[in-house]
């Protein structure tokens, strides 16, 4: 065989063996970021909590806790897929919803974005290089091949270099997945306001470091966030690692009948700012108002004895009555204190389906579909 035709076959194979295994292992460079953090989607307007994994070709949210839909079916996660990557509004990743370590993970990563490594420079400027110059490096493929099929003495090969000048250009594309914006290059670790679309005639902007971009995706960190929360009370994995409250709960039966239940809901405030308790309700129209502004260490006790059944459908009357005392690993006492890795695998009973609401300023990090928005202000002096 044609030494120029077997280097020929075994470079196409290669290729596309690399290509393949590229396409496998890429992901956005902007969601790398999630993996492992516990963050919120807003998808459609419906909010979405869990932990994240990610695919080269979507989302995997992994619930803290089971849920049952209404036709009965077990969901343990929530998949979003490539093609529906658009439909994602934000995705927001709380600090104070992060376990310590996630919380000592993240605060060291926008330590090295503020205070970049030459070597984080240089690396950048390399992957600058290479998808600002991407199409002169795919002419210089094509050349390459060109020149090894006119060697060739072969009929096989022909039409092949338009075939392996598609495989190299391909495999580059695939490895440099953030295309080069000099206006966002620009202002790199550096503080910016991101200005979303309005949607029902709200804008909201996102004012806080910029780490980084891709083609899809841009990451904006550090940003303080004035809003009103909304705290799944169902969720006992969930209020457990709030790091702005501890919670205890207690829920009994008061007769025989199945609505006939108790559930006091006590709140403590462990953050240096004040929180407002605003209410806590339910989705068939329930409310239950509070309106108090908790100071930090103060605390609050209710009562709600007179909850609809549909709050209720998911709790286990037999093993009532509970009590639980969800507070965060790091501030529990020796005797109760619960490994932090551990947090995550406790199995909780089901609670009532409630919701509270409470507004507090709150740091986040936030990621975001360019198609969303655009990155409107420089948000500091650049030299």
């Amino acid at each position: 065989m044609d030494k120029v035709l077997f280097f020929s076959i075994l470079l196409v194979f290669v290729g596309a063996l690399v290509g393949s295994v590229v396409q496998h292992r890429r992901m956005d460079r902007v969601l790398k970021d999630l993996r492992g953090f516990h963050v919120t989607t807003r998808l459609k307007g419906k909010r979405i909590w869990g932990k994240l994994n990610l695919f080269s070709n979507a989302i995997e949210l992994i619930f803290s806790r089971p849920y049952t839909n209404r036709r009965k079916n077990l969901l343990t996660s929530y998949i979003i897929f490539s093609e529906q990557m658009n439909d994602i509004d934000v995705i927001f990743r709380f600090h104070d919803e992060l376990t310590p370590k996630n919380q000592k993970r993240r605060l060291k990563e926008i330590k090295r974005i503020k205070n970049p490594s030459i070597v984080r420079r240089i690396k950048r400027s390399i992957r600058n290089f290479m998808v600002a110059f991407r199409e002169a490096i795919d002419e210089s493929i094509g050349l390459l091949m060109s020149r090894v099929q006119k060697k060739a003495s072969s009929t096989l090969l022909e039409g092949q270099g338009n075939y392996l000048k598609k495989i190299g250009s391909g495999t580059l594309g695939m490895v440099s997945t953030a295309a080069f914006d000099p206006v966002l290059e620009h202002y790199i670790s550096r503080r910016v306001v991101f200005e979303t679309d309005k949607v029902d005639d709200e804008q909201v902007e996102y004012a806080g470091v910029l780490k980084e971009y891709s083609t899809g995706w841009v990451s904006i960190l550090d940003c303080y966030l004035n809003t009103e929360n909304n705290l799944p009370l169902s969720d006992a994995s969930r209020l457990m690692m709030q790091r702005k409250m501890d919670f205890s709960l207690h829920i009994e039966r008061k007769s025989n009948l199945d609505n006939d239940i108790n559930f006091t809901l006590e709140i403590i405030n462990r953050d240096d700012l004040s929180l407002a308790i605003s209410r806590i309700e339910a989705t068939d129209a329930y409310q239950y108002k509070i309106e108090k502004l908790l100071s930090p260490d103060d605390s609050i006790k209710v009562l709600l004895d007179n909850l609809p059944s549909s709050c209720l459908s998911t709790i286990d009357l037999d093993a009532l009555p509970i009590t639980l005392s969800l507070i965060a690993p790091e501030r529990q006492s020796s005797e109760t204190s619960v490994a932090e890795d551990e947090v995550e695998n406790i199995r909780y009973p089901a609670l009532p389906d409630l919701t509270l609401v409470f507004d507090t300023q709150r740091v986040v990090d936030i990621y975001i579909p360019r198609s969303k928005g655009l990155l409107r202000h420089g948000g500091e002096f650049l030299d």
